[in-house]
């Protein structure tokens, strides 16, 4: 990877953490994401309508394009629904931990890529500090903890924001060879919205003013930052393997650790964070043996 991709994507993981810290601070989350959806729209809509002439889409593109719609909608949809349930400092490095997890089996299924000593060295780490994450406590009555927690809950709509993640990254790291990137982030931030949208205003309509009037300030930054961080990512993934910027960009797991633990006072911090750890060198490692 070279100087100029790994800046573009650890700028990105700090950024990452720092809006993702503001969605677990609101009060409905799933309609939080949808004013922030809609703010990014606004925000990106300029650049847009300046890059879009530029370029003719091809049929392939334009199906990146709905893909990576489709897939985010479920990832806010599943991330919503993990911070709801649970702690910033375990769901957001169980989330972005497993992502990476998920994608070296995904390239290998459908980018034929392989899977070195050193990347299954990285993701036995992974598996450690996702363990990590769920304990209570660093003793033997704590044990089976984290299997339980596997089962259900916060952790299983984290796994799945994971999954998602690997699934999203895959596809763009087709599309933006094929879609400018400014122009492919734009078609999918509308593809979201407009996915959620009819479960808004059917089940969440009653939330949306009081949302909007606690978390003005917030849904500005998030809707701002949200897709500046995704286009940080995108133009990363222009210059460097799909497998190094999924990786680079997991240093903001052991920011959100903190965040959660120092900022908004998460109990068991010493096992979270250990986790982070153990879950951030996997990701690192898996990077590299690519």
């Amino acid at each position: 990877m070279s100087g100029i991709a790994l800046g573009i994507v650890l700028a990105s993981a700090f950024l990452h953490a720092g809006w993702n810290y503001l969605l677990k601070k609101s009060d409905r989350k799933i309609v939080f994401i949808w004013w922030f959806q809609l703010l990014a729209l606004f925000f990106c809509l300029p650049a847009f309508l300046y890059c879009y002439p530029k370029d003719a889409i091809p049929p392939a593109g334009w199906a990146c394009i709905v893909a990576t719609g489709l897939i985010h909608a479920a990832y806010f949809w599943v991330m919503g629904g993990a911070y709801q349930r649970g702690d910033l400092s375990m769901v957001y490095p169980l989330a972005r931990g497993s992502g990476p997890l998920f994608v070296p089996i995904l390239a290998m299924v459908l980018l034929r890529e392989e899977v070195s000593a050193l990347g299954m060295a990285g993701i036995a780490l992974i598996v450690g500090g996702i363990y990590c994450v769920h304990l209570r406590a660093f003793s033997a009555s704590a044990f089976l903890e984290p299997f339980r927690a596997l089962r259900g809950g916060a952790s299983l709509w984290a796994l799945l924001t994971g999954l998602s993640i690997a699934a999203y990254t895959l596809v763009d790291k087709v599309g933006v060879a094929l879609v400018y990137p400014v122009v492919y982030i734009y078609g999918m931030f509308l593809i979201t919205w407009l996915t959620l949208t009819p479960w808004i205003l059917l089940r969440e309509r009653s939330f949306l003013a009081s949302e909007w009037r606690r978390h003005t300030g917030p849904i500005f930054i998030v809707g701002f930052l949200s897709g500046f961080t995704y286009l940080m990512v995108l133009f990363a993934l222009q210059i460097s393997k799909v497998s190094y910027v999924a990786a680079v960009r997991e240093v903001s797991i052991i920011l959100s650790a903190y965040l959660g633990i120092v900022w908004l006072g998460e109990k068991h911090g010493r096992q979270k964070l250990v986790g982070a750890i153990l879950i951030t060198a996997g990701v690192v490692a898996i990077g590299l043996s690519r």
